[in-house]
């Protein structure tokens, strides 16, 4: 027999789930909006504190104050209270010349400079190429004593270097004193926007390459292949990497250049706050020749990983002194005025799967640095860091490694 159902009997039964249902519903969604009000509360009542010290200063202060120069000055500290050393805030100013650094791309007149103290001045250690200070004849240890007539000694270094940077189109006049000479001569340089090559290479005793990298930012890794080409088709028998002072960059630069030197498998395992991992690996070609890296307390985040991975993978001996211990990677957060804030958000392991935060890289020679002369300003007889890698690759070009020697 087939059972009948009253259409009514059916009706309300359908009524009664849909009922039940927005119920159900309506308590789920009401749960859920009672915990986001309720974070929101507690939220807004943690900011209540950074609100009252704003109301404070603007109704009671009795100084003058530039409201932005607070904010920038709250941002600034509430990052630092994270205690991340790596982690900071840039105000917008900030965040220009950051972005600018970081493309390796500059407005002035091209130069490397450290401050000479013995002679009170500028000393250019790098001319950089296709810059304006290569077109006006500058040589590397030209000593800039003045500034648009402005004595170095009267305003000090920092001052002076501020002076002598300045917008595109317009020029400067330095006081020059070249190497050897005790009188200075006037030279005029108009500042223009240039790319930094961070890699600079020679051929040391013949056959021994020698590639210094400033940095890891952009276009890095594009320099330091042409550099390599170059010292490869000399036909080198050794190589020697120099990343003291070496203050890091991007990830994917210092990866591109690992790989033409490792063989294949991983180099640069990084995981976020979630726990997801992304790894970047080599291919098969590499470099198959003795190397050492030089590293020093100023070999930063890249820096120390690409001696680290070198050194894991059995292609370099490390020379120098314990490096910074850098193992977070930042990321660039704009917030909405033209600041920002570079914050930690990975971290990172070397290919055997090692963090180099607090030990930065194991060193196969510790050597320290025996003269007190920025390190710029150092011949080569006095860099007992370079010496003692020199030797150390000789040894290995030989088949043989000493650390006494």
């Amino acid at each position: 027999m087939k059972k009948r159902f009253n259409i009514a009997t059916v009706v309300g039964l359908v009524l009664l789930a849909a009922a039940l249902s927005f119920m159900f519903t309506y308590f789920a969604v009401e749960r859920q909006f009672e915990s986001i009000l309720q974070t929101e509360q507690s939220e807004a009542k943690k900011l209540q504190k950074v609100s009252r010290v704003l109301s404070i200063i603007e109704n009671e202060f009795v100084g003058d104050y530039d409201y932005d120069t607070l904010l920038d000055g709250a941002a600034a500290g509430i990052i630092a209270a994270t205690g991340d050393r790596w982690s900071f805030y840039m105000t917008a100013e900030d965040y220009k010349s950051y972005m600018q650094s970081s493309q390796n791309a500059y407005v002035g007149i091209g130069t490397t400079v450290v401050y000479d103290a013995e002679n009170e001045g500028i000393l250019i250690t790098r001319i950089h190429d296709s810059s304006p200070a290569q077109t006006a004849g500058l040589q590397p240890r030209d000593l800039i004593v003045s500034v648009d007539g402005t004595k170095v000694s009267e305003v000090g270094y920092s001052a002076a270097v501020e002076m002598v940077r300045g917008e595109e189109g317009t020029s400067v006049t330095l006081g020059v004193i070249s190497a050897g000479q005790t009188s200075a001569r006037s030279v005029t340089v108009e500042r223009k926007s240039y790319q930094y090559n961070p890699i600079s290479s020679e051929i040391i005793e013949g056959n021994i390459g020698y590639m210094r990298i400033d940095n890891f930012d952009e276009h890095a890794a594009a320099y330091f292949g042409d550099a390599l080409d170059k010292l490869l088709a000399a036909n080198v028998e050794g190589l020697i990497f120099d990343v003291r002072n070496n203050g890091g960059g991007h990830k994917s630069e210092m990866v591109e250049m690992l790989d033409r030197l490792c063989p294949e498998g991983p180099l640069f395992i990084m995981r976020d706050k979630a726990g997801q991992e992304s790894v970047d690996y080599s291919d098969a070609n590499e470099v198959d020749l003795p190397m050492v890296v030089i590293v020093n307390q100023d070999s930063y985040s890249a820096a120390e990983f690409f001696a680290a991975a070198l050194r894991e993978y059995g292609k370099a001996l490390i020379v120098g002194v314990e490096t910074s211990g850098k193992g977070y990677a930042q990321q660039t957060r704009l917030l909405g005025d033209g600041s920002a804030m570079n914050i930690s958000v990975n971290e990172y392991f070397t290919p055997n799967g090692n963090s180099l935060v607090g030990t930065g890289v194991s060193l196969d020679l510790e050597v320290e640095q025996q003269s007190d002369k920025n390190l710029y300003l150092l011949e080569r007889d006095e860099d007992t860091q370079f010496t003692a890698a020199l030797n150390l690759l000789k040894q290995q070009m030989k088949g043989g490694f000493n650390t006494e020697g």
